[in-house]
């Protein structure tokens, strides 16, 4: 069989890989480099120490440029390293030990989170806290209101309700949905207020029971958001309870 043109067998795992771009490729992947790469000689790692130490470094004194900075800050977004795989928990608590050159103990994020949990900043409380000074919050006011909010929609929310869309209706819409939250299954009854009940196509006027359902606080503020999936979702919902109850209701004629 020819072999493939560009195509080596990488010097770690001995796996076969095509490479056009460098002809002198020996491993498969960076993962792999670093993993079967040969350690080098205290000699060498010594002379590289000297050469590129303080002064001698290139990059002694030099800050780096904002566009440096934001490129940085998007190849560790989301916790990735610069290979773009995700790092464990394990990962992170070695090399933050590493960084602080001691080794922590196992779970020690968890212990610290778990210990923080309630308590308050004592610079942060009441009138010390400065998004409640009144010019704080003129600004951030002015800064998310109206067209400024990434969520503008034109101002529709300030649209009348249908006359038909009142307290008796909603109750029974909570009714027929259980009383529960329909996207993530809390029950009213441990909701601080009753359940809201939101519009599927988003379109106040529009006060069918098929168009509406029955949401938490925190699920009815989530699907203000990616409406058109939100939209569909509800529907193949509305569909999917539609077929169930004609099925039920002709066990019971049968």
């Amino acid at each position: 069989m020819p072999k493939v043109p560009g195509q080596h067998i990488c010097d770690g795992c001995g796996k076969e890989f095509v490479d056009t771009h460098h002809s002198n490729r020996k491993y498969c992947f960076r993962d792999c480099y670093f993993a079967h790469r040969p350690p080098l000689s205290p000699e060498i790692i010594a002379k590289l120490s000297s050469e590129k130490m303080g002064p001698k470094n290139p990059n002694w004194g030099k800050r780096p440029s904002p566009e440096t900075v934001a490129k940085k800050s998007a190849a560790m977004m989301g916790n990735k390293n610069v290979l773009g795989h995700k790092q464990t928990p394990e990962h992170v608590e070695k090399r933050i030990a590493t960084q602080r050159g001691r080794k922590l103990p196992p779970g020690w994020c968890v212990a610290i989170s778990a210990a923080k949990i309630g308590k308050k900043r004592p610079d942060m409380v009441g009138d010390k806290n400065p998004a409640k000074r009144p010019d704080a919050r003129a600004k951030i006011s002015s800064g998310q209101a109206g067209p400024k909010n990434h969520r503008w929609l034109g101002g529709i929310s300030r649209e009348p309700y249908a006359w038909t869309f009142n307290d008796e209706l909603k109750e029974e819409v909570r009714r027929r949905d259980g009383y529960e939250c329909q996207l993530c299954g809390a029950p009213q009854a441990e909701c601080r207020t009753a359940l809201p009940v939101h519009h599927v196509d988003y379109d106040k006027k529009n006060s069918d029971p098929v168009n509406l359902t029955a949401l938490c606080v925190s699920c009815n503020f989530k699907v203000n958001a990616n409406r058109e999936h939100w939209t569909g979702f509800f529907q193949a919902m509305a569909l999917r309870r539609d077929i169930a109850m004609l099925s039920d209701s002709g066990k019971r004629i049968g």
